[in-house]
């Protein structure tokens, strides 16, 4: 899934240090602009995300978004609503961190764009499709996701959402909310949220959308229905 699609968040370059029989260090790419606080910095004011909450730079699962490994020599990005990567990262920054966009003279871009480029392959250039789940509305959402196993579910709910929710995380400018809010919500609508977060409709028969951002949604493909039921059954447990 690319939300970078459900969006890019972004990366950086720092010196390591080289056995070499001296002190001599050579440059090399980082990751301060994909995890730690300079990430977290290009939000805005008391953003806690940074680009690893959402993305991968490996071939891991377990984030909504779509990993940075591979991702910097596509010819578009966000289901082609991004015409370069810097674009993309921007969506990231300004509509999930709740930043200020990036320039491409920017230092910080330029440190980002670098260490995106060093785990990306340049002959791997087909854009990642998009493909939300979407369903007719939160009813139609119940009825798929009902009857999940709660033990199974734990460790789920561990590996793809304690990250933002066991501690309500400050995504951009909004709390997640955690564990106990979560549970007080229906099977549907945890599910309908899961499935279309953010820019996608809530619902094929919804008047409007019920669940814009600041969470990525998560495709079939990145967590599975049978995954998906256990971990609501594991939170209204």
């Amino acid at each position: 899934m690319e939300w970078f699609s459900k969006a890019v968040p972004i990366l950086g370059l720092v010196l390591v240090g080289v056995g070499c029989g001296d002190s001599d260090e050579e440059t090399g790419p980082n990751t301060r602009y994909y995890e730690g606080a300079d990430s977290k910095a290009l939000g805005v004011a008391g953003n806690q995300a940074d680009c690893a909450t959402c993305h991968a730079n490996d071939d891991a699962k377990g984030r909504p978004g779509a990993t940075l490994k591979n991702i910097a020599y596509h010819s578009s990005f966000k289901g082609g609503g991004a015409a370069t990567l810097l674009d993309a990262s921007n969506a990231c920054i300004v509509g999930w961190m709740g930043g200020t966009a990036l320039t491409d003279s920017d230092p910080r871009w330029m440190e980002l764009e670098a260490y995106i480029e060093s785990i990306s392959d340049p002959a791997v250039t087909t854009p990642n499709a998009i493909a939300p789940e979407v369903l007719a509305d939160e009813a139609a959402y119940e009825s798929a996701y009902a009857g999940g196993d709660s033990a199974a579910g734990q460790a789920k709910y561990t590996q793809y959402c304690s990250g933002c929710h066991a501690s309500g995380r400050v995504v951009g400018p909004a709390n997640s909310p955690t564990l106990t809010q979560l549970a007080a919500h229906s099977v549907g609508r945890i599910a309908q949220q899961v499935r279309t977060a953010g820019p996608p409709p809530s619902g094929s028969a919804d008047a409007s959308d019920t669940t814009p951002g600041p969470m990525p949604f998560f495709e079939p493909s990145d967590l599975s229905v049978s995954d998906l039921k256990d971990i609501i059954a594991y939170i209204k447990s």
